[in-house]
């Protein structure tokens, strides 16, 4: 009785052998699976240092896509009722042009070793591209591709669309693209400000937003918003950002007055007072006054702008630290046109700093002094 119990669990064992454990595994896939759209990461340029250029991405296959892909190959049974997947199409967009497909991976199948293991996860060359250089903007996505029951070409959605080097069209004056494009590709210009009148002046609540920015990118740290808002008259995150992080207060206890216009010295006290809170520790607006000598020692004094009279003597410190820097400059004839003194400049937003001017600080900040 015993050797026919065990006869009859090595026959089975056998039978089980002839079968891959992977076929034993999968499960009919549904046409919901095969809809699956693969998931991209990585988008880089790369070149072979003698003028060929191509793109790569990573590309992650979700399992039950996975489960359709094992079921099929070791089926000998045809299509099932939704279909098969037989392959990975990649598109790519250079430079705002119309998608392009991938020769390369037109064809699907990439294999990992002699044995032509489908890669289904991993790194994806296209072709060579005439057309791509290392600043293009360029977008990319990827679908899967097969038949359906009937064997009719099928497609999976598309997957995620990963942009690189995305270029921004800015209005703004012809002096500040260049620093503005430097701003982008920093992360220092805000959504807020994307798309906005970059020679408008720029508001309290802008700023904030710029402020933040430029914290994040000297410190290596992400702001946090603040858990309660002592503010009545905004609801802003990036204003709380700034709160929070300890470079920005309101106007009172309990307003911040978001859409106020900033003057120049004002602007560049607040992006001063990032740099302070980022290099100087223990550093915070309520005890500025005990950091003086110390932030003082930090740069040697430059040239008085002609009109410094007009500089408020808070304000002084911060221009001079800028220009002693690179990062703030005059407005000719050596003159900083700090604020509006008069009824008459006041009226004509004399001094006003704008968006693009503050975006431009920003940029020479984070270049010079990180």
């Amino acid at each position: 009785m015993k050797n026919r119990f065990f006869a009859a669990i090595l026959a089975m064992l056998t039978v089980l052998s002839l079968f891959p454990m992977s076929a034993m595994a999968a499960t009919a896939p549904t046409a919901a699976d095969l809809k699956t759209a693969p998931v991209i990461s990585n988008l880089g340029i790369h070149n072979d240092g003698e003028g060929c250029v191509w793109l790569e991405v990573t590309v992650q296959t979700p399992a039950n896509v996975l489960n359709a892909i094992n079921y099929y190959e070791n089926h000998e049974l045809g299509y099932n009722q939704a279909g098969y997947i037989g392959g990975i199409t990649l598109e790519y967009s250079i430079d705002g042009g119309e998608w392009q497909e991938s020769s390369i991976a037109v064809a699907g199948r990439y294999y990992e070793d002699a044995d032509e293991v489908p890669r289904w996860n991993g790194i994806h060359e296209t072709h060579y591209l005439d057309e791509l250089h290392v600043n293009s903007e360029v977008k990319a996505r990827a679908r899967y591709t097969g038949a359906d029951a009937d064997g009719n070409s099928r497609y999976s959605d598309w997957s995620n669309v990963l942009t690189l080097n995305e270029k921004v069209d800015f209005t703004a004056s012809q002096w500040a693209l260049a620093e503005l494009a430097e701003a982008d590709k920093l992360g220092l210009i805000p959504d807020s400000l994307k798309s906005a009148d970059l020679t408008k002046p720029i508001t309290r609540a802008e700023f904030a937003a710029v402020s933040v920015r430029v914290y994040e990118a000297l410190s290596g740290e992400k702001a946090s918003t603040a858990a309660a808002n002592p503010f009545a008259d905004t609801k802003d995150a990036e204003v709380l950002k700034a709160y929070q992080v300890g470079i920005t207060t309101g106007t009172s206890a309990t307003t911040f007055h978001p859409d106020t216009l900033l003057n120049r010295e004002q602007a560049a006290t607040m992006l001063t007072r990032v740099y302070k809170k980022v290099s100087i520790d223990g550093w915070e607006m309520s005890r500025d006054g005990e950091f003086a000598e110390a932030f003082n020692g930090m740069f040697t004094m430059p040239a008085l702008f002609a009109d410094d009279a007009k500089i408020s003597a808070w304000a002084k410190p911060s221009v001079y630290f800028m220009a002693a820097n690179g990062i703030i400059n005059g407005v000719g004839n050596n003159t900083f046109a700090p604020r509006a003194t008069t009824d008459a400049e006041a009226a004509i937003g004399y001094a006003q700093a704008t968006r693009e001017q503050a975006l431009a600080i920003a940029t020479r900040m984070v270049k010079n002094l990180k």
